[in-house]
């Protein structure tokens, strides 16, 4: 099987790093790939790293020289795979007046806000969806996606490098490198992995930090290439105002400055993880988080919103604790819980990991998306008869 994946993205978010996953699982199963992503972009040059296989689309994504490179480039390749808006604008314009026999074009749809009206006419392109959550797939209906062409697809999340038993080893190291260590050490570390998207409620996690104890810390990680500050050039997908520095200016203006830290992240977020005590996540609106996975993943309670496909892996009192009202008294109640009981926090931690085992792993995600493309192909074969 030869398959086409196409991402758009400038910047590094969970749809780019969910793309390089499942490519990563896909070459583990003998399948042929080749990706189209900006030049220079991350996403691009980790893909390189990994020695999969990449060519450039250029800036900005909607051009007609895109256009002609998905053209040209989806010949050899049995199917097509659209990671993002502007990829499957281009998958299914490339699709008309296409020669050669029909290619399925599959789409990932990550995000939970409502398809735009104008965007709808593209919908009806797709051969097959795959929803990241169920919230999602109720998007995908309410935008007339009939429902058989939808699959609910869980982000995936590699379990963690180290073994288990390690984890308490890179969690002593990490946070003796920062200077939260000692055997009587009462510090109790709230984390996030976020991005500076609007949508993200990091004012709102640093108002609760300001409700907690003083030995309460809250760790903000940041993918790298996120970063504003100092990063001339540098292409952001997102526009926003917030910065670095007016997060630290707000934790200043709160009295927080000593308890508030920002960390640029690599690729290996691991040992920032083990170091938590509490994952916290609040977002005006949320298809699933593979951050909120990939923290399960590491055996990290959950604290976070009753927002879009959130509760479908937050389980409350299961793998976390969700609260409704942002901000108010109900997730200063649940991060309390969590901060006084260590018996809750592993309970819901461990019940966390087990969650992504069985659910969210980046081979069960490989496995459930190859099973949608051979649905696919095999029902093309079907109708063109045997292949030449």
């Amino acid at each position: 099987m030869r398959i086409l994946h196409i991402d758009t993205g400038a910047g590094w978010r969970g749809g780019q790093q969910q793309v390089l996953w499942l490519m990563e699982a896909l070459r583990a199963r003998g399948f042929e790939q080749l990706l189209l992503a900006p030049a220079g972009s991350p996403l691009a040059h980790r893909a390189r790293k990994a020695g999969l296989p990449v060519a450039e689309l250029s800036l900005p994504a909607m051009s007609l020289a895109n256009l002609q490179t998905v053209r040209a480039r989806r010949a050899p390749f049995d199917l097509v795979h659209a990671h993002d808006s502007h990829a499957h604008s281009l998958a299914a314009l490339a699709a008309i007046a296409a020669s050669g026999p029909h290619r399925p074009l599959v789409v990932s749809r990550r995000v939970a806000f409502p398809v735009a009206a104008l965007g709808r006419l593209k919908y009806r392109k797709a051969d097959a969806y795959i929803a990241v959550s169920a919230f999602v797939r109720l998007r995908l209906l309410e935008a007339g996606v009939p429902d058989r062409k939808i699959h609910v697809i869980f982000d995936g999340v590699p379990t963690p490098s180290a073994e288990w038993s390690e984890i308490p080893l890179l969690r002593s190291e990490f946070r003796t490198q920062l200077g939260v260590s000692g055997a009587g050490d009462q510090t109790i570390l709230l984390g996030t992995l976020t991005s500076l998207a609007p949508e993200k409620l990091l004012e709102a996690e640093l108002d609760l930090l300001a409700e907690l104890p003083s030995s309460v810390h809250f760790w903000m990680a940041i993918p790298s290439t996120e970063r504003t500050e100092g990063t001339e050039g540098t292409e952001r997908t997102e526009r926003t105002e917030r910065t670095e520095s007016t997060l630290r200016e707000y934790a200043r203006s709160r009295g927080l400055q000593a308890r508030f830290h920002i960390f640029p992240i690599g690729e290996d977020a691991g040992p920032f993880l083990a170091a938590l005590d509490i994952f916290i996540y609040l977002s005006k609106l949320e298809g699933l988080s593979s951050a909120i996975l990939l923290a399960m993943a590491y055996g990290l309670p959950v604290l976070a919103n009753y927002v879009g496909g959130i509760p479908e892996i937050v389980r409350h009192g299961e793998t976390g604790l969700l609260a409704d009202s942002i901000p108010g008294p109900e997730l200063i109640r649940a991060a309390r819980q969590l901060i006084d009981s260590q018996a809750l926090r592993h309970r819901l931690g461990l019940a966390a990991r087990e969650f992504v085992l069985a659910h969210a792993t980046c081979d069960r995600m490989a496995a459930q998306t190859v099973a949608v493309y051979e649905e696919l192909l095999s029902k093309r074969a079907h109708l063109s008869g045997p292949r030449e």
